[in-house]
């Protein structure tokens, strides 16, 4: 099935088109993830620089049902990241917020640390990116990093983000407050980063 097919489809049942990343696909989320999500968001190295609370099984459950209250809504919510051969859930891409009346969207993520390193998050996003942008509903998309986080900011600069500024004090991670940096990407900068090198000169 193509990614056109797919979001036809996605169109008629409210979630979100299933699209290949090259070895995983990012897919909805199912109740069945939840002990996947668990698994790997229990590991501290991948929390340690979020904002996530402490991590409990009925967290993970209420973060599957509301990505899947909201497509059904209607809403743009976050995919699943699951590794092709098995469908085994690594990850999650997609957006915490969204504003209809603002055209924007959150972005946020997270992966299994077994899977850092590979590229596979930079996939994600530029596919949900691509998606969200070509449906013409997002101008901007937005993302807030703990400014600790050097690994995230580097994910969201080689997807063509710009750091905006520092929010101090922005959230209480575990406990204690932290600054965050606010990358934002606009849909014409995206657009403008798609067209072929040369291809300006050549209409000329």
């Amino acid at each position: 099935m193509t990614e056109r097919d797919s979001e036809t489809m996605a169109d008629k049942t409210q979630h979100p088109p299933t699209i290949d990343l090259d070895g995983a696909r990012l897919r909805p989320l199912r109740a069945a993830d939840a002990a996947a999500l668990y698994a790997y968001l229990r590991d501290p190295v991948v929390t340690e620089l979020t904002s996530y609370p402490v991590v409990s099984v009925p967290m993970v459950e209420a973060i599957i049902e509301r990505a899947l209250s909201r497509w059904t809504a209607g809403e743009l919510s976050k995919w699943g990241i699951a590794l092709q051969q098995d469908d085994q859930l690594v990850g999650t891409c997609g957006f915490n917020e969204w504003s209809q009346v603002h055209r924007w969207a959150e972005l946020g993520y997270d992966l299994a640390r077994a899977h850092w390193g590979k590229g596979l998050m930079r996939r994600a996003v530029a596919a949900v990116l691509r998606w969200t942008f070509r449906r013409d509903q997002v101008d901007r998309v937005h993302a807030f990093v703990r400014i600790d986080n050097r690994r995230s900011e580097r994910l969201l600069e080689r997807s063509g983000f710009v750091r905006e500024g520092c929010l101090r004090s922005y959230r209480v991670c575990r406990g204690q407050a932290h600054d965050f940096y606010v990358y934002g990407l606009l849909r014409s900068d995206w657009a403008a980063a798609q067209r072929p090198v040369g291809a300006d000169e050549a209409r000329r």
